[in-house]
Parts: structure tokens; sequence; C-alpha cells
């Protein structure tokens, strides 16, 4: 991926919290439930920003990038890995 492609996909983001999954995706091409690393009072607004990722998975797919879900060894969304193809 090129460094204006990175760019652009980084703008996808919309607050540092989205633009971290961005970058870790970038980095590791994959991530898994990033409601995880909540801490404090952000925790009381894991709604919220279970939300916002699903928001951020659309524009991504919308911006025309794939994002590949595995399921979790129960099947759940939150035990998945998400991947990035490019």
């Amino acid at each position: 991926m090129s460094q204006t492609q990175k760019d652009s996909f980084l703008k996808l983001a919309k607050g540092s919290w989205q633009r971290s999954i961005l970058r870790d995706l970038l980095s590791n091409s994959t991530i898994t439930n990033p409601l995880k690393s909540l801490k404090g009072n952000a925790k009381s607004y894991s709604g919220r920003y279970q939300v916002s990722f699903f928001a951020l998975l659309r524009r991504i797919e919308n911006a025309g990038y794939t994002i590949t879900i595995q399921s979790g060894k129960l099947g759940g969304q939150w035990g998945s890995t998400y991947s990035l193809s490019v």
C-alpha cells in the first residue's frame, strides 16, 4: 500500500480510538476485540464504542477495502479476528 493510500485509509477514522484501530490494521493487518482495551470511564461507554467500531468497518468497506472476519472459537464477534485485505 502506498503512502497516499495509507493516508486516505487513515482519514476514514473519526477520532483517535478509530485511528488507532486503523494503524493496527495497517501495521499488523489483523486485530482482535478492540473493546477489551477500554479502561476507566470508557468501559461504561462500551456500547457506543461497539457502534463506532462497526461504523468504521462499514466506512472501510465502502471505501473499497476488504475486511475479513474470522470467527473465534465460540463463534462470537468479539472473539473474532478482523483482517485487512489489500
